[in-house]
Formats: C-alpha cells, structure tokens, sequence
C-alpha cells in the first residue's frame, strides 16, 4: 500500500480529480470546515490563479473550551524546505497539479508530496490564506515523543525518506538552474584579511536562563592553538538570561554579547541574530555555531572545527551530536550524524 506521500498517490489525486480544485490532505486528522471555510479556500485559489493555497486553522483545546488558532507563515519563494507547515488540508490548481505529475519519473515512496509541491512552485504561487478556515481534529491523542518528533528528520530509521528529499530538491534546483556542483568553486584564501580572532563562537538566544551559563561556559572552556571569543546575541531576554551573560562576561571579556533593537523595532529571528553575529567587528575569521540548549562534548571541538576548514578549504564544516536530557542522559533517536 502507498503511502499518502507517495509519488503514486500524487499521480492517482490528479488522475481521479475533474476539473475542479483539488484538495489533498496532509495528514490523519479529521478536518471540518468553519462556516464557509471551504468557498474561502477555493474562491482564493481561483481569483489568486496560484498553484495552491493553504490557510491557517483551529485545533480542538484540551478540556473543551473554544478551539484554539493555529498560525501559519507564509511559504516564501524560493522556500524548499520539506517539513514546511502547510496545515492539515491544501488545495491545489488541478491543470498545474496535472502538469506537475507528468514529468514525475521518481516513485517516491515518502518525497512524492514534497517532489508534487516543489513543481507547483514552478508553475505558480503557493499562497497563504491568514484566516483559520477549518478545525482539524486529531485521530488519536497519542503523540510521539518531543525529542523523537524534533529529530525525525535524521533518525536513523528515516534515512530512505530523507534520501529522497534531497534527490527530490536536487531536481528542483536543477530544473531551476539553481543547482551547485563542486565543478568551478574557487576555494577562498583562508588567511586573506584581518580579524581579531582566528574563531568566534555565535550563540543566538532569547529567554534561556536553565540553559545559557552552561552553553556559554561550554564555548569559553574549549582549547584551542589560538585565540577565540564567543559572541552571544541577546534577543529581548526578560527571564535573567540577560543578567546571567553580564555575570559571565564581567568575569570573561572573551564574552561579548550583543542585544537587538528594543520593541517597537520588530524582533529578529534566529537568521536575523546570527547576521548580527558574523557582522559584528568582534566576528572571528571561523563563525561557529552554537545553540543556546547546547554544549560542547569534548574540550577540543573547537580546535577540531577550525583544523577541518584549514585543512579542506571548505565552506561549511558540520558535526554530529547527542540528544540528551538535562543530566546528559541520551534520548531517543541517540547520535546525529
């Protein structure tokens, strides 16, 4: 039986489908429409001339009550990420959705949904509707575990799905002429310019007081062959994580934190902080990123980082790490390699 993201069943919703739009649903929960919800999906879908629309919706609040809203962002273009949150329930332009599967030539057992949605973009807008349209229920109350649905992408046991979402976004960026090879990189002159330190830990964080000291201390404890900082973005911290960083930076001037503009500025997100970072005149040759929730394994980690760069002339260097729990102890799904 294939499954509901498989390439076959993209190609049987769009065989099956008439003329009119096409909604497909992304997951089990039974999905009820609100009093017009679905002319409003539709009529958009129609007047926009997009290639598919999606909206936010409600969810059923614990204990009864009034259901809850649960908002959606808009799908950029250009976006390919392919655990995008386009709700429960999409609706979809049937002749693009018929062009889309018939250059599908990959039987995608988990990547035909992504593989269907990166084709619609395209051909068209996928277009984002900011009114909760539907309540979608869920069929089971039993949920996986936090840290297991945080890391599914690279549990061990997805590695055949997670296989076809990259061959899925690699045809894309081709078909886009977006796609890059190895073929003509000019590698930079890794001691070109002047900086102030060889490496500079970034630490994007907003309101971790349990976390923080630990992740900090972490960075500053590393050994090293040469001089390094770490520079923590503070974004509007209002639980003490603020006050604990100006602890550890009276004690450390190796600690530098930056805070972002104050309300009514808008808040950035985590990409806005870690521009703040490497922009900042404190950024080091080698930006190295560290999570706020996070620590370093091992004393020269570091040291290990910034000796691959050195000795590959890469762009990027990426390591494997360890899911735990607050005393170290590992979660499922273990290693992340």
């Amino acid at each position: 039986m294939k499954s509901r993201f498989s390439t076959k069943t993209m190609k049987d919703l769009a065989a099956q489908a008439g003329r009119g739009p096409i909604l497909i649903h992304l997951s089990d929960d039974d999905v009820t429409f609100v009093n017009g919800g679905d002319h409003r999906l539709l009529s958009v879908l129609a007047e926009t001339g997009a290639a598919m629309v999606y909206s936010d919706f409600l969810t059923p609040a614990d204990g009864g009550g009034d259901p809850l809203p649960h908002r959606l962002i808009d799908c950029q273009f250009g976006a390919i990420r392919d655990d995008f949150d386009f709700g429960r329930i999409v609706a979809v332009n049937p002749d693009m959705m018929r062009r889309a599967v018939e250059d599908m030539t990959d039987d995608f057992e988990a990547a035909g949904w992504y593989d269907l949605r990166l084709r619609l973009s395209r051909l068209g807008r996928i277009v984002h509707i900011p009114e909760t349209l539907y309540i979608a229920s869920p069929k089971a109350s039993v949920s996986a575990d936090e840290g297991e649905e945080q890391f599914r992408y690279v549990d061990p046991r997805n590695r055949s799905s997670q296989i076809e979402m990259e061959k899925a976004a690699t045809a894309h960026l081709k078909a886009l002429g977006a796609l890059v090879t190895p073929a003509g990189i000019t590698h930079p002159d890794l001691d070109e310019g002047t900086f102030p330190t060889e490496a500079s830990v970034i630490i994007p964080v907003r309101n971790r007081h349990r976390t923080i000291a630990d992740a900090v201390r972490s960075a500053l404890a590393q050994q090293t062959s040469f001089p390094f900082n770490v520079i923590v973005i503070d974004n509007r911290s209002t639980d003490g994580t603020s006050e604990i960083l100006a602890e550890i930076a009276a004690s450390d001037p190796r600690l530098k934190i930056i805070s972002t503009a104050p309300a009514p500025a808008p808040a950035p997100g985590i990409g806005g902080c870690w521009n703040l970072g490497i922009n900042s005149p404190d950024c080091g040759r080698f930006a190295v990123q560290l999570d706020s929730d996070d620590i370093y394994s091992r004393p020269d980690t570091l040291e290990m980082i910034v000796g691959k760069f050195r000795e590959t002339g890469a762009a990027m260097v990426i390591g494997s790490y360890m899911l735990t729990d607050f005393e170290g102890n590992p979660l499922p799904p273990g290693l992340i390699d």
